[in-house]
């Protein structure tokens, strides 16, 4: 099998920790509902965000890419290959995060397709 692209949205870098691993799958709606129950109690602000749903052909996954000289990260590409997921990130500085924060952002991104992801590697 070759490497297949995978088209995304990227919804939202969150300043804050919405998982410990490295990664997480967001596969049903019950999921998806716990991680904004945990983003509306770390949210400051009195708006909500709305709660995606999640439809069957595609996922949902949050990242923390690992910052070296930067606080935050664009996403470049995603390809999948053998159920691991390739994703091409660059540094950047983000105006909205506090210049000197070096927490991984926890990045929530929407993957248009439904792919079952066995491991994640992100490449600088």
């Amino acid at each position: 099998m070759q490497k297949k692209d995978i088209s995304f949205e990227d919804n939202y870098h969150y300043p804050f920790t919405l998982t410990q691993k490295e990664f997480l799958i967001i596969d049903s709606q019950k999921k998806m509902d716990e991680v904004f129950n945990l983003i509306h109690q770390k949210n400051q602000g009195n708006r909500y965000a709305a709660i995606p749903t999640v439809m069957e052909n595609e996922t949902y996954i949050i990242i923390k890419p690992h910052l070296k000289n930067s606080n935050d990260v664009i996403i470049e590409n995603i390809n999948l290959n053998k159920n691991i997921l390739y994703i091409k990130i660059k540094e950047f500085e983000n105006p909205d995060f506090s210049k000197r924060s070096r927490i991984s952002p926890n990045i929530l991104l929407k993957l248009l397709d439904r792919i079952l992801i066995k491991k994640i590697i992100m490449k600088h």
